[in-house]
């Protein structure tokens, strides 16, 4: 993240590359770093007749060379953006890639190239190109501790205080991209005013649980023989018109993020190497293990097989979705 953050720092020194690579998962953080780039190189007014932009099949090596080589018209800089080209991927227009990485070598001073990029392979011959003659940014999921720090810095700003505790469970709540946690925090900052900290009860008051923070707390019941509860909040999903059979996959999901955090610790790792290793939160890790207990490793295979088989179920037609999905919970809440 300190490597993303000094991009703007260079834009406001007016220090730019000729070119740009931005790929990753993070949608949000892309955006934003596009948008602050284009501002930062395009005054209003100026991207009238300054900006290009080429998405799919329409981003051509002729058509962006062409709008590369146009002179700026009353500015300092041309910036031609190119999304989802598929130019950095095997196999994704070779040929066209081919007369890129030749043009950028030559790369007109008073021109910004940005491309703009789901995934990206480093073995490109594209992807090599832009590292040598410009730069290459990739946009990955934040940490929960850099998130805990946006989500705290962003209260702050607002003039409301959060603590650690309350941060956490904000984040345990919310569904996990960026742009929703954004979204949903705004929520929270314009519910609370100027009336103190946020109190766990705030969060609850305005904040939507996401789908699979609902799923997180019915497989805690069930680990903790809450048949009751379980069955609860599994009503509560189907009276909410969620799919059973979703519902039965993040179960499955879970119950596997349950076995292979508790066989990784077992090996001897950190709850934070367990969550880069699976790409979960600290949290989720830390809520996996504790409960883990409830079973042995082959009692979640076990687990694990007989969703698979209530899977087989339902699509054979042997039971329906909310039954097949509601005996599961009551045979694992109840053992």
């Amino acid at each position: 993240m300190s490597e993303i953050k000094e991009l703007k720092k260079q834009w406001k020194n007016h220090e730019f590359a000729k070119c740009y690579l931005f790929y990753g998962t993070e949608t949000y953080l892309l955006k934003d770093y596009e948008n602050t780039l284009t501002k930062a190189l395009l005054p209003p007014g100026a991207e009238t007749m300054n900006y290009d932009i080429f998405e799919e099949k329409r981003a051509t090596a002729a058509a962006i060379m062409d709008a590369a080589e146009t002179l700026p018209f009353l500015n300092d800089r041309r910036l031609v953006t190119v999304r989802n080209s598929g130019f950095f991927q095997k196999g994704g227009r070779k040929d066209e890639a081919d007369h890129l990485r030749e043009f950028l070598s030559d790369l007109p001073d008073n021109v910004c190239l940005l491309f703009v990029e789901e995934k990206a392979e480093k073995s490109n011959g594209l992807y090599k190109s832009v590292v040598k003659y410009g730069q290459t940014v990739e946009f990955k999921r934040p940490t929960e501790k850099e998130l805990s720090v946006w989500v705290r810095k962003t209260c702050r700003e607002n003039g409301i205080a959060v603590s650690d505790s309350v941060t956490a469970l904000f984040l345990q709540t919310v569904d996990q991209d960026m742009e929703n946690i954004e979204r949903e925090l705004q929520k929270l900052i314009a519910y609370k005013g100027s009336q103190g900290d946020v109190q766990p009860e705030d969060i609850r008051a305005v904040c939507t649980v996401s789908l699979e923070a609902k799923v997180f707390d019915l497989v805690r019941a069930v680990a903790e023989k809450k048949a009751e509860k379980a069955l609860q909040i599994y009503h509560d999903l189907i009276l909410l018109k969620e799919s059973p059979y979703m519902v039965l996959s993040l179960i499955s999901r879970q119950f596997r993020m349950i076995l292979q955090s508790m066989l990784l610790s077992q090996t001897g790792m950190t709850n934070s190497a367990i969550a880069a290793r699976l790409e979960l939160r600290d949290f989720a890790v830390k809520g996996y293990l504790q409960q883990s207990r409830r079973f042995s490793p082959e009692g979640w295979k076990r687990a694990l097989k007989d969703c698979l088989e209530t899977d087989l179920a339902i699509k054979s037609g042997k039971m329906g979705e909310e039954a097949a999905v509601e005996l599961l919970i009551l045979r694992y809440s109840r053992e």
